[in-house]
């Protein structure tokens, strides 16, 4: 199945894109796309699954839009 990925602010660095397309295995949850894409786990705050919060171990279907979000830092 396909996914679209968003990733936001500096973790794009990491794939080489901000948005891409991924084929993943039937039932694979947010944490087997975030090993598939080679994410520092510490480094990925939030994610959405079609513009709704979503937990990393909520399973994917296809079709779905995964965002990926860091932590931001401020002052």
């Amino acid at each position: 199945m396909k996914v679209t990925v968003k990733l936001f602010a500096m973790l794009s660095k990491y794939t080489g894109s901000s948005t891409l397309t991924i084929e993943i295995p039937q039932g694979a949850t947010v944490n087997d796309l975030i090993k598939k894409l080679a994410l520092p786990l510490n480094e990925v705050f939030n994610c959405t699954i079609n513009g709704q919060n979503a937990d990393f171990n909520t399973k994917l279907k296809d079709g779905d839009t995964v965002g990926f979000y860091p932590y931001i830092g401020g002052g």
